[in-house]
């Protein structure tokens, strides 16, 4: 009978070999791909494709429609609406300390109204 020693050295060792095996492979696998990649045919191809790609967007930015005024009215008036919601969000965390706050503040104004309490500023 052998030892649990000598399994558990057996089997340690055949796991190192398939994990070398493993690492070889992918090393040559990486040094296929890279030498597929680099080769003069690919890299034109990837020119050529890109030339295609780019010539084709260009003509679809030419081609566009042009923003009516009411659009851009429109596009004023969300830009506008941006710039209103951030400065009532930095007044809401100077004068509260974040939204938590004002909700409470109001809340507390709420409830002073119904119980007939003047309101404390």
């Amino acid at each position: 009978m052998r030892s649990i020693d000598q399994e558990i050295f057996e089997v340690e060792s055949r796991l190192h070999m398939r994990e070398a095996r493993i690492k070889q492979a992918a090393r040559e696998a990486k040094a296929r791909t890279v030498k597929a990649l680099a080769s003069p045919a690919s890299l034109l191809g990837a020119v050529a494709l890109g030339f295609v790609v780019a010539t084709g967007l260009g003509r679809r930015r030419a081609r566009a429609p042009a923003v009516s005024r009411e659009t851009k009215e429109q596009g004023k008036g969300f830009a506008l609406g941006t710039l209103a919601m951030t400065a009532a969000t930095w007044f809401i965390r100077s004068q509260f300390g974040g939204p938590v706050g004002f909700a409470q503040f109001v809340l507390s104004r709420i409830k002073n109204r119904k119980s007939g309490k003047p309101a404390v500023a």
